[in-house]
């Protein structure tokens, strides 16, 4: 992450995302996990612009998520949980 920078922040999650993978969720969950305010609003905009599109996207977002509810980090399963609730909330 960048703190300078929250663009290249942005940029790099929503590549990461567009991966459509469990290790790119992943990177994008461990960095809320550590992100200031600034940086979480960038990310959470990211997952926003890959994730939340469609109800395909919607539901291909809640397997990842429940894929990684069993995360060894427990950090990532609680991000993992509050995302899955969120885009939840966008049905």
């Amino acid at each position: 992450m960048d703190g300078q920078d929250t663009a290249v922040t942005q940029e790099t999650a929503q590549a990461l995302l567009e991966r459509w993978d469990v290790r790119g969720l992943r990177l994008v969950l461990a960095a809320l996990t550590v992100a200031d305010a600034d940086t979480c609003d960038h990310l959470c905009m990211a997952v926003d612009d890959v994730c939340l599109r469609s109800e395909e996207d919607l539901e291909r977002l809640a397997g990842l998520c429940s894929a990684l509810a069993s995360d060894a980090d427990a950090a990532i399963r609680e991000e993992a949980g509050h995302l899955r609730r969120r885009a939840r909330g966008h049905r």
